[in-house]
């Protein structure tokens, strides 16, 4: 067994040869073209032809880089090399779908970066014969496996669609325990006959139909050898002249870890919860989402961003939440407390901008379980616990006791004398609570 963890190291090393020895010189030239390219007033003004023949070169590097990531991943696959981490689907379907129209149509790139909203988004990949749906689990919950990997059967799935289909491509992805990817185009379609052979290396058959059809034939190769090195498997749909539709099952590398006698998470009592998030700002909530999907892959995690969307949910929304989780600034948190308080449900202050001890006894008083410092969202998860496994009285004690460096820190060793009399009241009512 020594052995073998020798052997897979030194390929290891191996490969971590080849990438430097290789991608370096790459990023070399392609940072030198940049520059040639961007820096005018360093290293002086370009002609029209010039700039065409260095953005002609850049691109090619720029390919030549991602051949080289690409084949460096399908070595590691096959090497049973594998990065577990949990990560978002959505995120990386949409990453990876800007790379691939970032050759086909960088006009649809520029404007999907502009977009505001996941409904703008949607609608500019409409007009451009691109559809998204993701459904299940997945929708919300992180999915544990080589991000890396994944990004990569989606890029070459989608961009082979993109370069064969007529006027669309669909975009479906689902599952509850496994990943299921969709990928369906209105191109010319396959034979029959011909549907293995598309998965050999360097076999391209529309080469009579349109011999300048970019590409050197390694995509759907490649993506077969990491779809079976990953545990899953992939198969076509396709009738001539009614285009094609490839579909993928991925297997969570996690569960395929624990089926060959690995050590599994430890089980969250988050798990199988619902959640409700609330916070103006996006990015937090989907980074939130990722710490808490992390530990209890199998809770239901909603978000709101502004105060009207949150009160609903808490007033009328088809859920009892187990926890609750509001910023203050931005969403009139303690409104929305007073309500979730009101509906018994537990409930969490995360918060930056109003991070001061009159919030914290304010939160305290109306009657939240947990007041938190958005610099504590590496630890959010057993503070939650806390909030769930804890009474009132005894949750905000051990809380307290946890907070207690960072609040002296922040406001001073004597933050509690601005309000004397609560604290000490606080402080009597827990004497005897361990």
């Amino acid at each position: 067994m020594k052995s073998e963890r020798n052997d897979l190291n030194e390929k290891e090393q191996l490969i971590d040869l080849l990438i430097h020895d290789l991608a370096g010189p790459m990023s070399v030239v392609s940072k030198t073209i940049t520059n040639l390219l961007q820096k005018s007033e360093r290293y002086g003004p370009l002609t029209d032809s010039q700039m065409r023949v260095l953005g002609r070169a850049l691109r090619n590097t720029r390919k030549a880089q991602t051949l080289l990531n690409e084949l460096v991943e399908i070595y590691r696959s096959k090497e049973g090399i594998f990065q577990s981490e949990f990560f978002p689907v959505r995120r990386a379907v949409e990453e990876s779908l800007l790379e691939v129209l970032d050759i086909a149509s960088a006009h649809a790139v520029e404007r999907l970066s502009c977009a505001k909203s996941p409904e703008e988004f949607q609608q500019v990949l409409g007009e451009h014969g691109v559809f998204i749906e993701i459904s299940g689990k997945y929708g919300e919950a992180p999915f544990c496996h080589d991000q890396k990997k994944v990004c990569q059967i989606l890029r070459n799935l989608m961009g082979n669609a993109l370069k064969y289909r007529r006027s669309k491509m669909n975009v479906s992805i689902s599952g509850d325990t496994d990943l299921l990817i969709s990928v369906e185009d209105d191109g010319r379609g396959i034979p029959e006959k011909d549907q293995q052979a598309i998965f050999d290396p360097f076999v391209r058959l529309t080469e009579r139909i349109n011999p300048d059809m970019p590409g050197l034939g390694l995509g759907l190769t490649g993506v077969k050898t990491l779809v079976e090195a990953m545990g899953g498997e992939i198969t076509v749909e396709s009738d001539e002249g009614l285009g094609a539709c490839f579909k993928v099952k991925i297997p969570p590398l996690e569960d395929s870890r624990s089926r060959k006698g690995g050590v599994s998470r430890k089980e969250s009592i988050l798990d199988g919860k619902k959640i409700l998030a609330v916070d103006d700002e996006a990015d937090f909530l989907a980074v939130l989402g990722e710490e808490i999907f992390a530990a209890a892959p199998g809770c239901q995690f909603d978000k709101a961003t502004n105060f009207e969307k949150a009160y609903e949910m808490l007033e009328r929304g088809p859920y009892e939440y187990d926890v609750v989780i509001l910023d203050i600034m931005g969403v009139q948190g303690f409104d929305l407390l007073k309500l979730a308080v009101s509906r018994n449900f537990r409930v969490a202050m995360l918060t930056a901008h109003a991070l001061s001890p009159e919030a914290l006894k304010q939160s305290l008083e109306m009657g939240a379980r947990a007041y938190l410092p958005k610099e504590k969202l590496g630890e959010i998860v057993p503070f939650l616990e806390d909030v769930l496994s804890y009474d009132y009285l005894p949750g905000w004690k051990r809380l307290l006791k946890k907070l207690e460096d960072f609040f002296n820190a922040r406001w001073g060793e004597r933050w509690e004398q601005t309000e004397a009399d609560f604290w000490k009241e606080f402080n009597k009512k827990t004497t005897h609570i361990p």
